[in-house]
């Protein structure tokens, strides 16, 4: 068909305009300067239709980048979003569906260009500073930052195998980086080589692209042509040139590496024969262009003016005038290479063909080290191919990330292989399933850690199960085949019906046994139970899930790529790995999995998303933690847990501990083996040096203290907020599940007001730091986070022992705030039995500075009760809160007026303790009764005082009466607490 382009449509108010294809070819993004992004169909069909539009920038944006199921957009205030794109809802019901799912990245210069990888794990992101900055997609964390630049850069691209990436600044510089090791690396700088422009001005810059058979980088030049930048000898091996008169903006691959498209300022659309070297077509337009990208299936382009419009150009290349189509079918492309070529084939065979000799000998193979061999002799462009007679030479030039990958290896946590004739089929805090291999059956030996839960079991296996998932009330046993169990002792069960077996344990019910054959050609991958139920992942992608009793209560369709399930209690987590896991050149699997939570009747999605893993590594053991936290391990030894689950949009795995510097720290090359996860440790068995798996008989396991990675943990400040992370992040764990399932707080409200009282003597901890330090913005920080208001009493009597004097005023003010001011209660009360105002002298010592009466009437008495009040574990930060040392002043009633008077230094030696507790050091149990107002009553009365009052039997009779304050009451409002409390004269007359 003859090419045609469409009359221009704005999209956009004027201003630069950017565009991108979808993966599919099946939509069009566009984002402009009225701060839209707006998504087009792209078939002809329904190009017409209205398009969908993102309205989350604020600002011009610069910026888009496509891949298979995100979309991801910058602005000129620096911030980039991502988007969802679901196809599958366009194949079900016609229409696209795209969601925002967060913020990428804010950064305070404007972001010029994106990247992301073939994976689409990483995002590598241009902005107007020097940097190319790397962010997870994963958990939208910063990665890497790439420096080297030496002004703005303008371009950044990855190569299709996602192994380097280009940057191209605005001093025209372009750089290579190495993106297979943990740290990138630059490994090629040329300079002066893309065009020279002042950063600001998108107009103004160029960006430079991969050809998706990752062969050459096409860099626009100054010199109004087009260098190709060939791959490993980072040299420039040919140019386009000749027909653009001005800047080129923007260039673009056809899907094959054939051809190309460039846009430039002189508004034309330049389409080249990258073989021949030449422009076969070319359309001029008005005004300046903007960019170009080609439909990665298809014959289309799509390009953009300044004036904010969008031009799309259908039926590219003539295919009647002699010219090779610019794409191949790519799922034929697949299936015909996976099925031609095992995973060593794969691995050695070069990256694309379109340039590759006649006998397909050469072709850019990767060596041991991963750079790339002499690809054609130095002779790039001068031996072309083209399989214009269908002979099926360009059969392997698939992008590799589009190649299939052999299916997801599934495993059974608790699990081992077969060392000299035994293994075990389970291993958690339960017990242990051990399998010893016979002639021709196993044993099974089931042995429980409490032996007063359940006797242990023996029997004999005829069926040799090869998964297993045990719980309190039973174990289930499965069968399967040799290549899912990754067990060669197994029979062959390819042709043979797999089991599932369940043996209750315990039960009212004498036959509480059952057992299901599953249909010829599927068999389970991965098995897990619970107290709820039984679950089993199969072959065929089916999830079935059962009733302890054996009923079949729910199926569905899972993707076959479950890795992994676990269950407890009514929740079953499922992992499977991602479609972004991709085999790269060198044969490494690059990972990434995701997750579903669910309920055991397979009712309710709990939360789903991305399980994350570190670089290189994969989940080797998944669980539940005590607390009922889903937590996964990876082969890099970081454990995770998944967080606010119960709220599935704010749900995020949180690292709680790092195994591998744990045992580089010890200072010995140990291996650990998960078992369990409790609030406060990780139970592993240790296992020797290099190897990954417990020895037999039973492992010893080992409990690892849980150390959240947090910086500093060095520090004393460091290790104390470590713990107060740990502590409430489980807390919260406990409070969301006991919410989510409608149960109450494991030990009731007294049971939750211990674990607030632990959280908050770890405050108390860092608030003492904090002001020891003279740190206040920090001391209120943590004052924020306390539960209790006891606990917040003494956060005000630390700064105030401290001297921080407006520290003290500021908590007391976010006290009342946040606990209410007992002012008011007080005020209620006595308003309501006598309907009169409160006094004038209560009301003069409200309004009087609040540092300035606290700790009123420090006396010279000693208490037996009092004592130093240690808040820290090791007995070194100890507060001894003398009176003496105290930034206070003393009220006293004088007949109508108060009368304020220094605080009078004491006389015992042993320093006032607020809570009244004569404990250890190490001892931080502050008591449940009113011993704290019994401390504060002897220490801020003197002897003059207590003889005084009982000398005055008038005051005496007022305070029956309850026309006046009694001394009780001056120790709480020295605190700031109005509580109505029975009088104690006559213990006052006593002592006296």
């Amino acid at each position: 068909m003859a090419p045609s382009i469409t009359d221009p449509r704005y999209a956009h108010a004027e201003g630069f305009t950017t565009v991108a294809f979808g993966r599919g070819g099946d939509f069009i993004c566009t984002g402009g300067s009225d701060s839209l992004v707006r998504v087009f169909y792209s078939s002809k069909a329904e190009r017409d239709q209205e398009a969908i539009t993102l309205e989350q920038h604020s600002d011009n944006v610069l910026t888009l980048s496509v891949s298979r199921s995100k979309i991801i957009s910058g602005d000129e205030e620096g911030t980039v979003f991502c988007f969802d794109v679901s196809t599958s809802a366009l194949a079900e019901s016609g229409k696209l569906s795209v969601e925002p799912s967060g913020t990428v990245l804010r950064s305070v210069l404007p972001a010029r260009d994106i990247s992301i990888s073939s994976s689409e794990r990483q995002a590598a992101i241009a902005t107007d500073d020097e940097n190319v900055t790397v962010v997870s997609l994963l958990d939208m964390g910063l990665l890497h930052t790439l420096t080297g630049h030496r002004g703005s850069v303008n371009s950044v691209s990855y190569s299709p195998d996602s192994a380097y990436l280009a940057s191209t600044g605005c001093n025209g510089t372009v750089r290579v980086w190495d993106m297979r090791e943990d740290e990138p690396s630059c490994i090629s700088v040329m300079h002066k080589m893309a065009y020279v422009c002042e950063p600001g001005n998108s107009m103004d810059q160029s960006k430079a692209r991969w050809s998706p058979d990752g062969r050459f980088v096409a860099v626009p030049c100054s010199d109004h042509t087009i260098k190709l930048v060939e791959r490993g000898t980072w040299q420039a091996s040919a140019a386009l040139g000749g027909r653009h008169t001005k800047k080129i903006s923007h260039v673009t691959w056809s899907p094959n590496s054939r051809y190309m498209a460039s846009v430039g300022l002189d508004g034309q659309v330049v389409v080249w024969d990258v073989a021949a070297r030449t422009a076969i077509l070319s359309h001029a337009t008005a005004g300046a262009l903007c960019q170009i990208d080609w439909n990665p299936c298809g014959n289309m382009l799509a390009f953009t003016d300044g004036a904010g419009a969008m031009y799309i150009w259908d039926d590219v290349i003539p295919s009647d005038q002699g010219h090779a189509p610019p794409y191949e079918r790519q799922s034929d492309v697949v299936h015909e290479t996976v099925a031609s070529h095992d995973d060593n084939d794969m691995d050695s065979a070069p990256i694309g063909g379109l340039f590759d000799d006649g006998d397909g000998a050469d072709g850019g193979e990767m060596d041991s080290d991963g750079a790339d061999d002499d690809i054609d002799d130095g002779e790039a462009l001068d031996d072309f191919v083209v399989d214009d007679d269908g002979g099926g030479y360009a059969e392997r030039q698939a992008p590799r990330w589009m190649a299939s990958d052999a299916p997801a290896h599934a495993f059974q946590p608790g699990s081992t292989p077969w060392v000299s004739g035994r293994r075990y089929l389970a291993f958690n805090m339960v017990g242990s399933v051990v399998a010893v291999a016979q002639d021709s059956y196993n044993s099974i030996d089931i042995t429980f850690h409490d032996k007063s839960l359940h006797r242990d079991v023996h029997f004999s296996d005829s069926f040799r199960f090869a998964l297993a998932a045990l719980t309190e009330s039973g174990c289930l046993f499965a069968t399967t085949t040799k290549a899912l169990a990754n067990d060669h002792a197994l029979r062959s069960a390819d042709d043979a019906e797999s089991v599932l077996s369940f043996r209750a344990f315990a039960s009212w019910s004498a036959s509480a046994d059952w057992m299901f054959k599953l249909p010829l050609k599927e068999h389970p991958r991965c098995i897990a139970a619970s107290s709820h139920g039984a679950a089993a992942v199969t072959s065929l992608g089916m999830l079935r899930l059962f009733t302890c009793g054996g009923v079949q209560r729910h199926i569905e369709s899972l993707p076959g790529r479950v890795v992994t399930c676990v269950a407890r209690g009514d929740l079953l987590l499922v992992v499977l790995e991602a479609l972004g896991s991709v085999k790269s050149n060198m044969g490494a699997r690059r990972l990434e999995y995701e997750y579903v939570l669910m309920t055991m009747d397979g009712q309710t999605r709990v939360a789903r998303g991305c399980c994350p893993v570190g670089p290189g590594a994969e989940i080797v053991w998944a669980g539940f933690s005590e607390e009922g936290h889903p937590a996964t391990c990876d082969s890099k030894g970081m454990l995770r847990v998944l967080h606010r689950y119960w709220a599935a949009s704010d749900a995020c795995w949180v690292p709680v501990l790092d195994t591998r510097r744990l045992a580089s720290e010890r200072g010995n090359h140990e291996t650990f083996w998960p078992v369990a996860l409790s609030a406060s440790q990780f139970i592993v068995a240790t296992c020797k040096p290099k190897t990954r798996f417990p020895p037999f008989p039973a492992p010893i396991l080992d409990e690892l203290d849980v150390e959240v990675p947090l910086l500093h943990t060095d520090t004393s400040v460091g290790q104390q907020e470590a713990k107060l992370f740990a502590a409430r992040l489980f807390g919260d764990q406990l409070s969301g599940e006991a919410e989510r399932s409608g149960g109450d707080y494991p030990g009731g409200a007294s049971g939750q007001s211990r674990d607030d009282l632990e959280q908050d003597k770890l405050l108390l901890r860092l608030i003492q730091l904090a002001c020891k330090a003279d740190k206040s913005q920090r001391a209120v920080d943590l004052a924020q986070m306390i539960k209790l208001d006891r606990s917040f009493d003494a956060a005000i009597k630390i700064a105030v022992y401290q001297k921080q004097t407006t520290l003290a005023e500021r908590l007391m003010r976010i006290k009342d705030t946040k606990f209410g001011s007992e002012d008011d209660e007080y005020d209620n009360v006595h308003n309501s039995d006598d309907e009169q105002p409160a006094p004038a002298a209560l009301n003069a010592r409200r309004h009087r500075p609040p540092a300035a009466t606290y700790g009123q009437k420090q006396n010279t008495a000693t208490s037996k009760d009092s004592s130093d009040m240690d808040l820290s574990e090791d007995g070194a930060d100890t507060v001894s809160t003398k009176p003496g040392g105290m930034a206070a002043a003393m009220l006293e009633d004088d007949g109508p007026e108060l009368v304020v008077r220094p605080a009078k230094p004491p006389v015992t030696s042993k320093p006032f303790n607020p809570f009244g507790v004569a404990a250890p050091s190490t001892s931080m149990e502050i008591k449940r009764s009113d011993s704290f107002f019994k401390a504060a009553d002897l220490h801020s009365e003197s002897p003059s005082d207590v003889s005084s009052r009982a000398a005055s039997p008038s005051k005496r009779q007022q305070r029956e009466d309850g026309a006046a304050i009694a001394p009780r009451k001056q120790a709480k409002m020295s605190a700031f607490q109005y509580k109505k409390k029975a009088p104690i004269a006559d213990d006052a007359d006593d002592e006296a």
